[in-house]
């Protein structure tokens, strides 16, 4: 199910456009639903990029997932999740699939899960793309 919806997520980052703020509740949506621009309701606290833009999210069951896009560049995101995961109290690894697309594995007392940070379609813009699931 969580490979399923990672690429639901994947397919959207490529069809549209949107602000990721996980941590803040006037972009709320409501759980088990699918939301564009908007993240779920109970979303668990992962780091978000601050310059990119909300595709879609879904969550239920405890399972999440968001995708987002930004104009920085794949180096400047990789940097802000190598330097903010630890300090949001999420321990990683990270792992290269390719040149233009990097995996952080990711684990905490409640959750586990990943972000994937590669280069869009457009070879210009970073995608961004979290799925978190219980442990």
């Amino acid at each position: 199910m969580i490979k399923r919806l990672g690429v639901i997520l994947a397919v959207s980052m490529l069809l549209s456009g949107c602000s990721l703020n996980l941590g803040q509740s006037e972009d709320i949506g409501t759980a088990g639903e699918f939301l564009k621009g908007k993240v779920a309701s109970g979303f668990p606290a992962v780091p978000a990029y601050p310059k990119s833009n909300i595709l879609e999210s879904y969550g239920f069951d405890n399972n999440w997932g968001v995708s987002s896009i930004s104009s920085d560049t794949l180096d400047k995101v990789m940097k802000f999740y190598n330097e903010s995961l630890a300090i949001a109290g999420w321990d990683y690894t990270v792992r290269q699939v390719n040149e233009t697309n990097f995996v952080f594995d990711i684990k905490n007392a409640k959750n586990q899960g990943s972000v994937i940070v590669n280069t869009a379609a457009d070879g210009k813009k970073t995608a961004i793309t979290v799925s978190v699931e219980p442990r």
